[in-house]
C-alpha cells in the first residue's frame, strides 16, 4: 500500500507542476521546411535526462537510421549492432537466435536496452536482453549512448544504453513487404502497414524466419509482432501524443554448445511480450512531458538435452532425447543417456511492471532543469530459480511440470538534473538516487552523480568532458542458478563503475567526425568464473576491480546528391586496454572484452539502378576460453559482408511502389570464428530476396 501511494503522490506532483510551469506562455514545435531533410546534427537522442539533440549530448552516440538498415546487408538488429565500432555482440547464434549485447568492453547485463523508451532488459538473465519484438522495417533509427548513463536512464545502464527509436505512422498510408531466401533453408519474411487519418495513427508490422542451421542442432524459429495505437490531443495549452503499443516475440532455437560445451545439445524456447501506455505531452513554450507506463512479461523452457524436435527442416533425431517412463532421458540415436539428477527442462516465467516519468521546464535561455521518476517491479517465478514458494503454478502445455520456486525485486529511483548554457558553454549537473528492495533482504540506496560541460569551438564543432557513477543489480540467474555445471549465489553484491571521457564531435560540408577517451573504475564485478582445481563448473562471484581505458572514433560521410558514386561511408574504431589484479580463475564474460575493433561500411552506386553495399569488421577479443581442457585464447578475425542491390530510381508504378532486390553475402571470406568459447560461428552464407514499399 505504501508503495502504490508513494507512486501516487508522484505522478499527481509531477503533471501538477507541469501545469504550471506551462501556464506563462503557448508552444509552437520546432519543424523542419518541407522536403528539407533533418540534419544529424539536430536528431533527438536519449543521452541524457531532459531534451538533448545530436549535436548537444556530451556523450559519444552513434545513430543508425532507417536509411542506412535499407542499404546494408542484415535482416535484423543483432547484425546490424555488429558495425557499431564501441558494440560487442557476441552472437551464440545468428539472425536474433542469441546475442549478448555489450558496450565499451562492459557485459551484458551491463548494457540498457530500450524500444521507444520501454526498457527490455530481463531479471532472469541479460542473455535475454536482445529478444526484442521489434520487425527490422519498423524501426525509425536506432541510437547507441557510449559509456554510463544510470543518472539519466537508472539501474542497469552501466556503460551504455541502445535505444530502438520505431517510426510513427504519417498521413500517407506506409507499408511494404520483403521476402528474404537462403543457404541452409533459410526463410525471413516481414510485412507492415501504417496510416494516420486525422488524430489517430496505426501501425502493424510482423516477421518470421526459420532456418535448419548451419551446423547439428543450431536449427531455428522466431516470429515478432508489434501494434501501435496513437492519438494527437489538445488540451487548451497542453498538446500531446498518447500511445498504446502491443508487442510479442516467440523464438525457438537449438542451442549447440550455448551454455555449457559439456552438455553441447541443449535447446532453448524463449517469449516476449510487450504493453505499453505512453504520454508525450508539450505544456506552453517551456516544458515537456513524458510518462510511460508498461508490462513486459516472459517465459523461457530450457532443455539441458534437447528433447524438441526439429525446427526449419532440421532432422533432430541424432540429438534428441527421449523421456523414460522412469523418468531418465535416453537418446536412441546412440545409446546416451542424461545424468542421473536431470529431472527435466528448467522452466521461468517473468513479470516486469515499469512506471517512468520525465518532466523539462526551460527556464530560459540559459537555465533548463529536468527531474524524473522511475518505478520497476519484476518478480519470477521457476523450478529452478528463487526461493521456495507456498503458491506452486503449473507449467502450460507441460503436465507434471510445476514452478514452485521465485522470487522479486523493487526499485525506486528519482532524477534530476540541471542545465546552464551560455554563448559557447555547457554545463550540466545531475544525479539519481536509487532505493533497492531485492529478494535476499538487501534493501539499500544508491546515489549516482553526474557532470559534464561542452565548449562549442565553431557552430559545428564542439569539445565536452563528462563524469558520472553508475550500478547494476545480480539477475536471477545470478542469484539463483545451481545446476549441473554451474551455481549462483545469493550474497551477490551490485557492481558499479565511475566513468570519465573527454571527446570531440565535429562536422564538415558532408563529413561528421567524433572521437573519445574514456576510463571506467569498476567495482565488485559480477562474473561467472572457473577455478583451475574445480575446471568443470562455473560460480557467479563479485570478482575483482577492473580500470578499463580506451579510445573511439570515427568519421562519417552521407552524400547529399543523388548522381554521387559513393552514397555514404563509415569507418570507426574502438580500442581498450585493462588493469586488474592477478587472479587464480577464468573469466566466462567480464574480461574477455574486445580490445580492438575496427568497422567500415560503404555504399557505392554502380548505375543503371544498381548499388553495392560493402561492410568490414576487424576484432580482437582479450580473455581464454576452455576447450577440452585447455584454456585457448581468442584469436583476432576480419569478417567482409556483401550486398548487391538493384533499386530503380523510379520504383515501380511511378514512385508509388519503391522496390529493392538483393543479394547478401555475409561473412564472404568464409572466416573461422568465435564470439564465444566453442560456439563456432557460421560461415558464407548467401541469401537473396526483395523488397517493396508502398508510399
Amino acid at each position: 500500500m505504501r508503495k502504490i501511494l508513494l507512486l501516487s503522490i508522484t505522478l499527481l506532483t509531477f503533471h501538477a507542476a507541469a501545469q504550471e510551469f506551462g501556464q506563462r506562455s503557448g508552444f509552437r514545435g520546432v519543424v523542419s521546411k518541407k522536403n528539407k531533410p533533418i540534419e544529424l546534427n539536430e536528431v533527438p537522442v536519449s543521452a541524457a535526462l531532459g531534451k538533448e539533440t545530436f549535436a548537444s549530448a556530451t556523450k559519444q552516440i552513434t545513430l543508425l537510421t532507417a536509411k542506412e538498415i535499407q542499404e546494408l546487408p542484415v535482416a535484423n538488429i543483432n547484425e546490424l549492432l555488429e558495425y557499431v565500432a564501441g558494440v560487442d555482440m557476441r552472437q551464440r547464434g545468428p539472425l536474433d537466435v542469441q546475442g549478448d549485447l555489450g558496450i565499451r568492453g562492459g557485459t551484458f547485463d551491463q548494457t540498457l536496452v530500450l524500444v521507444n523508451g520501454v526498457r527490455m532488459n530481463n531479471p532472469q538473465t541479460g542473455h535475454h536482453n536482445m529478444n526484442l519484438p521489434v520487425p527490422l522495417a519498423m524501426i525509425e533509427r536506432i541510437e547507441v549512448v557510449h559509456g554510463g548513463a544510470t543518472n539519466a536512464h537508472g539501474i542497469g545502464a552501466m556503460t551504455g544504453v541502445v535505444n530502438i527509436v520505431l517510426k510513427s505512422p504519417q498521413k500517407k498510408i506506409n507499408a511494404g513487404y520483403a521476402l528474404i531466401t537462403g543457404q541452409n533453408n533459410l526463410i525471413n519474411s516481414s510485412f507492415y502497414i501504417g496510416k494516420k487519418v486525422g488524430k489517430w495513427g496505426v501501425q502493424f508490422g510482423q516477421q518470421g524466419q526459420q532456418t535448419a542451421g548451419y551446423i547439428a542442432n543450431t536449427d531455428f524459429s522466431s516470429q515478432k509482432f508489434i501494434l501501435n495505437l496513437e492519438r494527437d490531443y489538445k488540451l487548451g495549452k497542453e498538446e500531446g501524443k498518447l500511445s498504446l503499443m502491443y508487442a510479442e516475440n516467440q523464438k525457438a532455437f537449438g542451442a549447440q554448445n550455448y551454455y555449457t560445451s559439456a552438455f553441447p545439445d541443449q535447446f532453448e524456447a524463449t517469449s516476449t511480450r510487450v504493453l505499453a501506455l505512453g504520454l508525450d505531452e508539450t505544456i506552453g513554450q517551456k516544458t515537456d512531458f513524458k510518462m510511460n507506463i508498461n508490462v513486459v512479461s516472459g517465459t523461457d523452457r530450457f532443455e539441458l538435452y534437447r528433447e524438441t524436435a526439429g525446427l526449419g527442416g532440421f532432422d533432430a533425431s541424432e540429438v534428441a532425447y527421449d523421456k523414460l517412463p522412469s523418468g531418465r532421458y535416453y537418446r536412441a540415436a546412440d545409446g546416451d543417456s542424461a545424468a542421473s539428477w536431470y529431472g527435466g527442462p528448467n522452466f521461468h516465467q517473468t513479470f516486469v511492471f515499469n512506471l517512468n516519468s520525465r518532466l523539462s521546464h526551460r527556464w530560459n535561455r540559459e537555465h533548463q532543469t529536468s527531474l524524473g521518476y522511475n518505478q520497476r517491479y519484476d518478480e519470477i517465478h521457476s523450478n529452478v530459480l528463487g526461493g521456495d514458494f507456498t503458491d506452486i503454478y503449473l507449467v502450460p502445455g507441460w503436465d507434471g511440470y510445476t514452478m514452485d520456486k521465485g522470487a522479486s525485486t523493487t526499485d525506486f529511483s528519482w532524477f534530476g538534473e540541471h542545465k546552464f548554457t551560455r554563448g559557447r558553454y555547457q554545463l550540466r549537473a545531475g544525479g539519481m538516487l536509487n532505493y533497492h528492495d531485492g529478494p535476499s533482504q538487501d534493501s539499500s540506496y544508491f546515489f549516482a552523480p553526474s557532470m559534464d560541460a561542452l565548449y562549442r569551438l565553431t557552430k559545428e564543432s564542439s569539445l565536452y568532458a563528462t563524469v558520472n557513477r553508475s550500478i547494476r543489480y545480480p539477475t536471477y540467474t545470478d542469484l539463483y542458478y545451481n545446476r549441473g555445471d554451474a551455481q549462483g549465489s545469493i550474497g551477490l553484491k551490485p557492481e558499479t563503475a565511475w566513468n570519465y571521457e573527454v571527446g570531440y564531435k565535429a562536422k564538415e560540408g558532408d563529413l561528421y567526425i567524433n572521437g573519445a577517451l574514456f576510463h571506467r573504475r569498476s567495482e565488485d564485478l559480477i562474473d561467472w568464473v572457473t577455478y583451475t582445481d574445480i575446471p568443470d563448473t562455473a560460480f557467479a562471484s563479485n570478482i575483482t576491480s577492473l580500470a578499463l581505458t580506451g579510445i573511439e572514433g570515427g568519421l562519417s560521410y552521407v552524400a547529399k546528391k543523388r548522381k554521387q558514386m559513393l552514397r555514404r561511408a563509415t569507418v570507426e574504431a574502438a580500442l581498450m586496454t585493462g588493469n586488474s589484479p592477478e587472479v587464480d580463475y577464468s573469466s566466462l564474460y567480464a574480461l574477455d572484452y574486445l580490445q580492438a575493433k575496427i568497422t567500415a561500411r560503404a555504399t557505392q552506386k554502380l548505375g543503371m539502378g544498381f548499388f553495392a553495399n560493402y561492410a568490414l569488421t576487424l576484432q580482437d577479443r582479450m580473455g581464454t576460453y576452455n576447450s577440452l581442457g585447455t584454456e585457448v585464447d581468442y584469436k583476432p578475425f576480419a569478417l567482409l559482408d556483401l550486398k548487391l542491390y538493384y533499386a530503380p530510381a523510379a520504383g515501380i508504378f511511378k514512385r508509388q511502389f519503391p522496390f529493392q532486390a538483393f543479394i547478401n553475402i555475409t561473412n564472404a571470406m568464409d572466416a573461422n570464428y568465435y564470439d564465444r568459447g566453442n560456439v563456432v560461428q557460421p560461415g558464407r552464407w548467401i541469401s537473396t530476396g526483395f523488397e517493396w514499399r508502398f508510399r
